[in-house]
């Protein structure tokens, strides 16, 4: 460290990255002749204005299951001193269809990223 060009209160907040697996239980049936086909949805607060969420991933689509567990793992930023919110939302995907607009909401979950150890959808 050069004590020269040092400028107090300039350090980086301490991060890492953290990995995160998704599965579900007891999923509702959305669909009328077959099970459920969930997937993931992982979004992240842009800002600290409750509501704006901008969309990270998402997991692939788990075919006639009220049970998945996603192989799809999502790689994210852990920043030690924020407070970092995630929402999780599943959706029964019934065609090819990108927005989630056209696929039948099933459930989500808001999480601290502090929290997001054990907790459930649902």
């Amino acid at each position: 460290m050069n004590l020269e060009t040092f400028q107090p209160g300039s350090a980086s907040v301490p991060c890492t990255q953290v990995e995160i697996s998704l599965r579900c239980e007891d999923l509702l049936d959305q669909d009328l002749t077959s099970k459920s086909d969930p997937t993931c949805v992982l979004f992240v607060q842009k800002s600290g204005k409750s509501g704006d969420w901008i969309e990270f991933g998402r997991t692939e689509k788990i075919k006639d299951s009220h049970n998945p567990h996603w192989e799809t793992k999502f790689v994210i930023d852990y920043s030690f001193e924020e407070r970092q919110l995630l929402k999780l939302a599943v959706y029964d995907i019934d065609s090819n269809e990108a927005s989630l607009d056209d696929h039948d909401f099933l459930d989500t979950q808001n999480v601290s990223r502090g929290r997001q150890g054990t907790q459930g959808i649902g």
